[in-house]
């Protein structure tokens, strides 16, 4: 990665975790909830039979009505942890249909900027190559543009509030 490239994404990552702060827990619930909504609407979330989903971060949005969803129907339910996205393997025993996936920002055609440490891009190449990639974030994270690379994994489609 070039040095602007990767400054660009630390100025963008750092603009988006303090509008994330500011957010309050109100603010966040209601967001959530519209995600949620919009979410459950999508064809690709309503066929899944195998979904991935991901345990919030305190500044992502809540997405346990989704997970409630897909119990209630008795599709198969892989949850990545916080603690998990450390790591670059997730078991996984069936092809997976959809992925949820978070983010500190999303541009409207599917490009993804994330953390930094590369987990979700490894996990959507490598283990989930043929599910439906579902971005999901709050309406100020869809920014007009992003310095991504070739080893940046695009999503299908982004949902926000």
């Amino acid at each position: 990665m070039n040095g602007d490239n990767h400054a660009s994404k630390e100025t963008v990552r750092a603009q988006m975790r303090a509008r994330l702060r500011a957010l309050t827990l109100d603010d966040r619930t209601l967001r959530s909830r519209v995600i949620c909504e919009r979410v459950a609407e999508l064809p690709v979330w309503k066929s899944a039979r195998v979904a991935t989903l991901f345990e919030p971060m305190n500044s992502e949005p809540h997405i346990t009505t989704l997970i409630e969803e897909l119990r209630t129907r008795g599709s198969e339910i892989i949850i990545i942890l916080p603690s998990a996205r450390e790591h670059a393997d997730i078991p996984i025993t069936s092809p997976v249909d959809v992925v949820l996936v978070p983010g500190l920002a999303f541009t409207r055609d599917g490009g993804r900027l994330g953390r930094g440490d590369g987990f979700f891009d490894r996990f959507l190449a490598h283990r989930a190559p043929r599910a439906a990639k579902v971005g999901v974030c709050f309406n100020f994270q869809i920014v007009p543009s992003l310095p991504l690379e070739s080893r940046d994994v695009k999503v299908g489609v982004v949902v926000s509030d």
